[in-house]
């Protein structure tokens, strides 16, 4: 599996939070067999939390992937909560309808538009139309979740969807995808990056030319590399003031500077799991036969290390061998013990046979 593209923050023994910045999943979901495995196990670990933060700032991605996100989300025990800190569009806003309640930050953008698939290669008419068939029957699913989470007619949703339509929060909250409204001073940061939408820092992979033009005027496009968004207020600033921000917290630097706290904690996660699993494959690879149940339990019950695991292991084998001739002499003594042959008498067995044998001995000496 490539970088994941998630990544669970902030967790405490009630609740914990899920970033979902940037594509939904860098390649196809479709077909793999350990991509959504891994989210499953991450949900998992989260453990039995009683809210789960959704935090979307993303342009879409696989479509599969964000069915699979939204559906393990909306069965798992948490009351789970979307939260739009910037862009929520296309597969994107699969998993924010799987939620159980979506609140969207005050400048926030939405977006829904026609399902698109890439074909690559020459393909003849039958497999076209099983392209279409596929398009078809995708496009229904998406739908029927929008009604679902809207409450409106499959027509109006269907049209909305066709068009290819942008939502302010407002918007989007009168047309029933957006629960409630985040009054506050955080500002999504807009950005035409060689003609590509960036919404605080993330890519959409949508040309910029195609946004509406209340997300072009949003702070005027200003590029990154020029200015930075100061987030009490609406106008850019120098960028050399950012390097005067005094950040002191760990929330601080994550508010700041999201992305950059996320890529550090995936790759912490990522580094701790690889340890993980090579601590598990070293201790497998030095057991010895017939110490299969020391070692599972030097992998899960009792972790240590597999220099710890080596040391044991010769301590255990020792203790076995020595147990084991203890054991050896110790049943010879208990079986001579037990058979008896320590209370029989033994006497000479002479029969009349040998007797006469013996008397012929005698008297063919005494005449000689």
């Amino acid at each position: 599996m490539g970088k994941k593209f998630w990544q669970f923050v902030n967790q405490t023994e009630e609740s914990a939070e899920l970033l979902l910045y940037g594509d939904i999943s860098d390649t196809s979901w479709w077909g793999d067999e350990i991509t959504p495995k891994q989210f499953a196990e991450d949900l998992r670990r989260v453990g039995n939390v009683s809210d789960l933060t959704v935090r979307i700032n993303s342009g879409g991605g696989d479509v599969f992937a964000a069915s699979a996100i939204g559906n393990l989300l909306e069965n798992c025990s948490a009351q789970v909560t979307a939260v739009i800190d910037g862009l929520c569009a296309s597969a994107a806003t699969i998993v924010a309808c799987h939620c159980n309640k979506v609140k969207a930050q005050s400048d926030s953008i939405y977006m829904i538009h026609p399902v698109k698939m890439g074909i690559c290669g020459y393909v003849d008419a039958v497999t076209l139309h099983q392209y279409i068939d596929a398009l078809d029957a995708i496009r229904d699913n998406i739908l029927n979740l929008y009604v679902k989470k809207t409450g409106r007619d499959l027509e109006d949703v269907a049209a909305q969807m066709d068009a290819t339509s942008w939502f302010t929060p407002a918007e989007a909250k009168e047309n029933g995808f957006v629960d409630e409204l985040i009054e506050d001073e955080k500002t999504a940061v807009v950005e035409n990056r060689d003609g590509l939408l960036f919404v605080n820092k993330v890519g959409t992979s949508l040309p910029f030319n195609e946004a509406p033009k209340f997300v072009q005027d949003s702070l005027a496009a200003a590029p990154a590399a020029e200015c930075f968004v100061d987030k009490t207020a609406e106008t850019p600033v120098n960028k050399k003031e950012e390097d005067t921000m005094d950040i002191k917290t760990v929330d601080e630097l994550r508010e700041n500077f999201p992305e950059l706290v996320g890529e550090i904690e995936a790759a912490a996660a990522e580094q701790a799991t690889n340890a993980e699993r090579q601590r598990i494959r070293d201790i497998e690879e030095m057991s010895l036969a017939g110490s299969e149940d020391f070692a599972n339990e030097a992998k899960y019950e009792k972790p240590m290390s597999a220099q710890d695991f080596a040391v044991a292991q010769v301590k255990n084998a020792k203790q076995s061998e020595e147990t084991k001739r203890t054991n050896y002499l110790n049943g010879l003594k208990d079986d001579a013990e037990n058979s008896g042959v320590n209370n029989v008498e033994s006497e000479p067995i002479i029969d009349q046979e040998t007797d006469e044998f013996l008397d012929a001995i005698k008297s063919v000496n005494e005449k000689k």
